[in-house]
């Protein structure tokens, strides 16, 4: 076999290489397998710590021959050792599986020394491919390479099967998809919705991390379009899987529109669930155990999102209206909102696209003329804070104070001017006058 171009002249971490060279000369020969040799092939890059290795030797062997190594998963067959520079590499023993019963993992491992059996268990064809960088050697037993020319993401051997033993491989075959623009192989795709019991199995942590990778991947709104296609969402997002699918592609289109290098997990999963009840995003999120702050972030810029295609509310026009509009969304939102906005028009039909495109230009020069203005926004931009306000009004701390900043951060929205300790004091004591009547 030519060894392909990019093979020939990849570099490897001296660790890596050090590695391999050791489980070498004791006589076991070691390959860089799995992802690594795809991203190589395909000129993407891969960090330094992300190789891992196969070797038919056994746990124990491993660790006899390196002075450092964590039994990360001894019992199935994966160690860890820890290089003199201090870097980590993974060395995984050839292994065949037996059966799977929880949709994840399989309820025993068996040991042996024979390559491409264990690249047979690998989920796609591109990732079942290994590399020897000693030999310069490239095992690709189930045609790794003719997919990554035809953009083609196929499971290896039987579809069903695969995604039978291990519920995550759907998720991945569509984040996969969205990562590199591939399509999915006919059989393939039509493996997923009978898989979907299995996916329900996977841990909710797990689908999370896969739709997160997902909504930040190049090809988003190819992703998306899949997991609604294949029925993934009803398992993922089930507010979001009875919308029409003319609504989905919106939120791909938006989500696909905002740009970034990576693009913003926030802002991304916000486009891609506005279309859902506000009321349930934070919940979704949280049930797939998202960090809290994304949740509740997403909830909150979906809550104020103006989506063009359901026609939004009216922009705020007059400098009070549009000081009014950021007190309300929250100074610090502002920017995300206004991408929002940007990605919206990108998405909007072509006849409707420049009208949208002015108005969202007129909005982002009103909320500047606004930011710059420096007129009070938040409480914490008054000329009084608690302590003055107790002051003035000789009163206790108490929720009333809460009460009293935000009375007067009313009025300062509306006069500016008077956002002074002595332009304040005066509506300060007619408020508390007015509270106590």
């Amino acid at each position: 076999m030519t060894l392909p171009a990019p093979l020939r002249r990849a570099t490897f971490p001296a660790s890596v290489v050090s590695v391999l060279a050791r489980l070498q000369a004791a006589g076991h020969r070691s390959w860089v397998v799995g992802g690594a040799v795809r991203d190589l092939l395909l000129h993407r890059p891969r960090s330094t710590l992300d190789f891992d290795l196969a070797t038919p030797a056994e746990p124990q062997q491993v660790m006899a021959l390196f002075p450092r190594v964590i039994p990360t998963g001894v019992e199935h067959g994966t160690v860890t050792v820890l290089t003199p520079d201090k870097l980590k590499v993974e060395v995984t023993t050839f292994r065949g599986e037996g059966a799977y019963t929880d949709g994840r993992r399989p309820t025993s491992v068996t040991f042996h020394t024979d390559l491409d059996a264990d690249l047979a268990r690998r989920d796609f064809t591109i990732n079942a491919m290994a590399f020897d960088p000693l030999s310069r050697e490239l095992a690709d037993p189930f045609g790794g390479q003719r997919d990554l020319r035809a953009r083609l993401i196929r499971a290896v051997g039987e579809a069903p099967a695969r995604f039978a033993e291990d519920g995550l491989r759907p998720l991945r075959a569509v984040r996969f998809s969205g990562q590199l623009g591939f399509r999915l192989h006919p059989a393939t795709r039509d493996a997923i919705r009978g898989a979907l019991p299995v996916v329900g199995l996977v841990s909710r942590e797990r689908m999370a991390e896969e739709l997160g990778r997902l909504a930040v991947s190049a090809h988003v709104a190819r992703a998306f379009e899949l997991l609604a296609t294949t029925g993934l969402l009803e398992v993922l997002a089930p507010p979001l899987a009875t919308l029409p699918p003319a609504r989905l592609r919106h939120l791909g289109a938006v989500a696909a529109a905002i740009g970034g290098h990576p693009p913003d997990l926030v802002l991304r999963l916000t486009a891609l669930f506005h279309g859902a009840p506000v009321a349930e995003i934070e919940p979704l999120l949280s049930a797939l155990r998202f960090p809290r702050r994304v949740a509740s972030e997403v909830a909150a810029l979906a809550a104020r999102h103006a989506c063009l295609r359901e026609g939004g509310a009216e922009d705020p026009v007059s400098p009070p209206v549009v000081r009014r509009w950021l007190a309300g969304v929250g100074p610090a939102r502002a920017p995300a909102l206004l991408a929002l906005r940007d990605a919206e028009v990108a998405a909007t039909s072509a006849p409707r696209r420049p009208e949208a495109a002015r108005a969202a230009r007129r909005l982002r020069s009103r909320v500047g003329a606004a930011l710059a203005s420096g007129a009070p926004l938040e409480t914490g931009a008054l000329a009084l804070d608690g302590r003055a306000l107790m002051a003035l009004l000789d009163c206790p701390p108490g929720p009333h104070v809460g009460e009293g900043l935000r009375a007067l951060l009313d009025l300062a929205i509306d006069e500016p001017e008077l956002n002074t300790a002595a332009g304040l004091a005066a509506p300060a004591r007619a408020w508390w006058a007015a509270r106590a009547s």
